[in-house]
């Protein structure tokens, strides 16, 4: 079964648990690393450097968990895009959004649900 898949599916497969096991073994650095590339989205709010209570590593750990999913994402549009288009570009720039995207919204959703306490 293994060998019938694509590249692609193998792939994020691979780093959907890779990236899921990291997300907890790191104990937080993926999710704080995660934060960096999409921080510019929440300027209103103090930088992750300043956020302090009993709510924060178990967020930041979370996030990093929950992007393990951006690959299974990212793989069905990859799947889905491919029958209209060859353009590698094409397939590889909506991967990288996809993942971008994902990390916004786990940091969006993680901010809202706390949003009392960065105040």
């Amino acid at each position: 079964m293994w060998k019938s898949w694509t590249f692609n599916i193998k792939f994020s497969l691979i780093a959907f648990f890779a990236t899921a096991i990291l997300g907890l073994l790191s104990m937080g650095a993926l999710g704080g690393i995660l934060y960096y590339p999409v921080s510019f989205l929440f300027e209103p709010y103090l930088n992750i450097n300043d956020w302090h209570g009993d709510w924060v590593w178990p967020t930041v750990i979370m996030v990093g968990m929950l992007w393990s999913f951006g690959f299974v994402f990212a793989a069905v549009a990859w799947y889905y895009l491919n029958k209209i288009s060859d353009s590698k570009v094409l397939l590889i720039s909506v991967y990288v959004a996809i993942l971008w995207l994902w990390a916004a919204l786990l940091w969006a959703g993680m901010i809202m649900v706390n949003i009392g306490q960065l105040t």
